[in-house]
């Protein structure tokens, strides 16, 4: 841990700033209270001043390295009173010695300075206690500041783990599916099976080639929600028709990386598989103050029998939804009729504005 006075110039400055200060008060008693000479009152700022702020700089690393917990209280409490003394001993004796030395034959000043040394030692106490506090304060506030940072990379992992964990959740349903398609129709239409293999891996390209990254912009995961319900066209023929509608610039804002797909997964599971007659698949999106709505709706049989599912898909996403906007609302769903509808809001970040 870096020495706190030597962080920054500025703190640098602070501190012999202050020392400047005190040695101008202390020079102002010597000089006009007690009417000691100009160069008696130079002398006597100047040598205990001085040697109090080298003292103060060196009390750093006593601080440092006696930082009081429950094991080592009474360690540190020890540490401190030796060092305390040690102090007092070279800030009275040193310059008692050296002024003694220099004006010890100016009587009222020799007279002097015997009689000031209750006063210079509880000075000194005051200024190691002083000094010795703002240093504890210092590593509390640095270490403060560590937790802080460590905590928020920790936040920052563990939203991430959960991202992937969502993200992988979803993946392999649709490859499921789609291989257990794929090796049914190698024995009907071994065209059909090349088709969706094709298909299949330029899908699973564009998932792998984006794992590291939280967003994509509409286009791209629009070319991707094409290709997976193009893979699902091979299976189901005529039976599903889909359609876009894509209002304005709607394509070049930022959305979550494989959000949509589960939609349209869902849209087909509940819609598709439980009807015998053709069902349309649309989505619709258009800009709002402040949001992109994105709304997927998908015909379906209300009097047909519900697949059975995990219910991941709907989960899974208002769950990404709330880890990356801190906002479990910006998903709802409706069933009127012989129609359901998904409703995204999400906030409509350009992808050239946004970070990922």
């Amino acid at each position: 841990m870096t020495h706190p006075i030597f962080t920054s110039k500025k703190s640098v400055s602070v501190y012999f700033g202050l020392w400047a200060l005190i040695a101008g008060a202390h020079f102002a008693v010597f000089y006009f209270f007690y009417d000691f000479s100009l160069e008696i009152s130079l002398a006597d700022t100047l040598i205990f001043n001085l040697l109090f702020c080298v003292i103060g700089i060196t009390l750093w690393y006593i601080v440092r390295y006696s930082i009081p917990d429950k094991n080592n209280v009474w360690s540190v409490v020890f540490n401190h009173i030796a060092y305390i003394a040690l102090t007092m001993v070279l800030w009275i004796g040193v310059p008692y010695t050296l002024l003694n030395m220099l004006f010890g034959g100016f009587k009222p000043y020799s007279n002097f300075l015997p009689l000031s040394i209750p006063y210079r030692l509880l000075a000194g106490i005051l200024y190691y206690i002083t000094i010795g506090m703002v240093y504890y304060l210092y590593i509390y506030y640095v270490n403060l500041e560590e937790k802080v940072k460590t905590e928020s990379r920790l936040r920052e992992l563990l939203k991430e783990t959960e991202l992937n964990m969502l993200k992988s959740q979803i993946n392999p349903h649709f490859l499921f599916n789609s291989l257990n398609s794929i090796s049914s129709l190698t024995i009907t239409n071994p065209g059909k099976a090349r088709e969706m293999v094709i298909k299949l891996s330029d899908f699973l390209r564009y998932s792998v080639s984006t794992n590291t990254t939280r967003f994509t912009t509409l286009d791209q995961e629009l070319a991707n929600i094409k290709r997976y319900l193009e893979i699902e066209k091979v299976r189901f023929g005529e039976k599903l028709q889909f359609f876009f509608e894509i209002e304005g610039d709607c394509s070049r804002y930022k959305v979550p990386l494989m959000l949509l797909q589960p939609l349209f997964e869902n849209a087909i599971k509940h819609g598709v598989y439980e009807s015998t007659e053709q069902v349309a698949i649309g989505m619709k999106c258009r800009k709002v103050p402040g949001y992109l709505e994105i709304s997927i709706e998908n015909d379906f049989d209300p009097d047909a029998h519900p697949r059975k599912g995990t219910g991941l898909g709907l989960k899974n996403i208002r769950e990404r939804l709330r880890l990356l906007y801190k906002n479990d609302k910006l998903l709802k769903t409706f069933a009127e009729g012989t129609k359901f509808s998904v409703i995204l809001t999400l906030p409509d970040t350009p992808i050239s504005d946004s970070k990922e």
